[in-house]
């Protein structure tokens, strides 16, 4: 049958649905190729339940889904299915979930991918505080998961290699721990595990870090001697092995992540590097401001000079309407003493508003901080716990308090750590689960998923949304 132009709204009214009870049905999200116009929601709805009912008729797109523009049939997602790969003009983030740190997977609306991290703590039993479990078990490395993970997403998208590498700073819960006892990589001298692990079995053409090749904003709290030189090995091996470009985060720039496939098919979609090292966009062309002392200074101050957290790099990512802030481990230690410390207050001011935002540190204490949160005024905060007082009450209650009362969704928690939180658990959106979110083509619209995490399949937990677009 020949596909044809249908609204999301005449669709529905069309009884396309019908059925299915009041807002009970798998949702069929619009990824396709030029949709067309799809109203904004006022109000964002709640998680849809499976129900009983099937798709309905998609119309003339396919069934269970809307058609799309020249004939693209649109992606469906249900409750209980492996969530749908991604299609082009889509903008998918995945948040996923080992329970040893962050690691994010981006696929942007022309197929250009990049992971942020790829954790791999070892941190063991006996680790105070406790750590999240690791997930899917014990018996898989995180380097593992998370390279399965990319793999199957990033098939359709990328020719199954990573545009960009990027590591926020250089700490185990984002780059990975290090052991001589981990494997040694079939083709290098490194041992791999977190980052090294994924980089070493899925190709990719950049690297970018906080502080290639000089390293020479050394904090008192980086990765391990070990750990370093293990990364510089496995860095060196990059470079010849895949040809990879490695080269530092320049704060400021709005051209050094870039749409690699079809650039000029995307006009509207932008990465703004906002800060790292201190150094923070001033909202004006390129230009950056120091807050940091300067580094003479800085390494004469020892412990007491900035720390690795307030040097990860931050970005704001823009899709036509829609907005993402991602700012590594942020946070605001020891402003009493030194006021620099406080890095989330001049990143927020000059980030501005956003729909989602990866909140600062793993939402722990003393992070994501009054006036930092009321700059950005998120819709939707994804957490990635992976320490027993993570997220923290205090850092939860702001975020909650903020007028526009914005979801939060947590990939993991700890069952003490639920009873610490109190009543404010139950303004969770989602607790466990590798978290997605699916913009819409063009950036007008937004959906977000909680993904099955005990298991490597991938199915469809919760669906909230859509959400209109600032």
């Amino acid at each position: 049958m020949k596909n044809k132009k249908i609204s999301r709204r005449s669709f529905l009214e069309r009884g396309g649905m019908a059925g299915i009870g009041f807002m009970l049905f798998p949702f069929a999200i619009g990824c396709g190729k030029d949709i067309p116009e799809i109203e904004k929601p006022t109000e964002p709805t709640e998680p849809i339940d499976p129900g009983n009912g099937d798709g309905g008729d998609g119309g003339d797109g396919g069934d269970g889904g809307n058609g799309g523009d020249g004939g693209t049939t649109l992606p469906v997602v249900k409750v209980g299915e492996v969530f749908p790969a991604w299609v082009e003009g889509c903008l998918d983030i995945h948040a996923i979930n080992t329970g040893r740190g962050e690691s994010t997977l981006y696929i942007l609306p022309d197929g250009t991918t990049m992971l942020v991290d790829a954790s791999g703590s070892l941190g063991g039993p006996t680790v105070d505080p406790p750590l999240t479990p690791s997930k899917p078990n014990d018996s898989v490395t995180s380097g593992t998961v998370i390279t399965n993970y990319v793999k199957h997403y990033i098939a359709p998208a990328s020719n199954n290699k990573l545009n960009y590498l990027l590591l926020t700073h250089y700490h185990a819960d984002h780059l990975g721990s290090y052991s001589a006892s981990s494997p040694l990589a079939p083709e290098g001298n490194f041992r791999m595990g977190g980052l090294t692990e994924v980089g070493a079995k899925i190709p990719f053409d950049t690297l970018i870090d906080r502080d290639y090749p000089n390293f020479k904003y050394k904090t008192a709290d980086m990765s391990d001697n070990n750990a370093m030189s293990n990364y510089v090995k496995f860095v060196n091996w990059s470079k010849t092995a895949y040809g990879a470009v490695v080269e530092p985060f320049e704060a400021g720039r709005d051209d050094q992540i870039v749409l690699k496939q079809n650039a000029s098919k995307y006009p509207g979609f932008t990465i703004r590097n906002i800060a790292v090292n201190g150094k923070v966009w001033t909202g004006s062309g390129t230009n950056v401001k120091n807050t940091f002392p300067e580094l003479t200074e800085w390494l004469a101050l020892g412990s007491n000079g900035p720390a690795e957290n307030i040097c990860s790099i931050t970005f704001r990512l823009t899709y036509g309407k829609f907005k993402y802030f991602a700012g590594g481990d942020l946070q605001y230690n020891g402003k009493s003493t030194y006021a620099w410390k406080d890095i989330e207050t001049p990143v927020g001011e000059v980030t501005g508003e956003v729909d989602v935002m990866k909140a600062n540190h793993h939402g722990t204490s003393n992070t994501n901080g009054d006036a930092f949160l009321k700059a950005l005024k998120p819709k939707a905060v994804l957490i990635h716990p992976w320490r027993d007082v993570q997220p923290n009450l205090d850092t939860i209650k702001r975020m909650l308090a903020l007028p526009n009362s914005p979801q939060v969704f947590a990939s993991n928690m700890t069952e003490a750590n639920k009873v610490r939180l109190g009543s404010t658990i139950s303004d969770f959106k989602s607790t466990q689960g590798h978290i997605v979110v699916r913009v819409e083509p063009g950036g007008t619209q937004y959906s977000i998923y909680s993904l099955e995490d005990s298991n490597q399949e991938y199915k469809v937990k919760q669906i909230f949304g859509p959400y209109g677009s600032k």
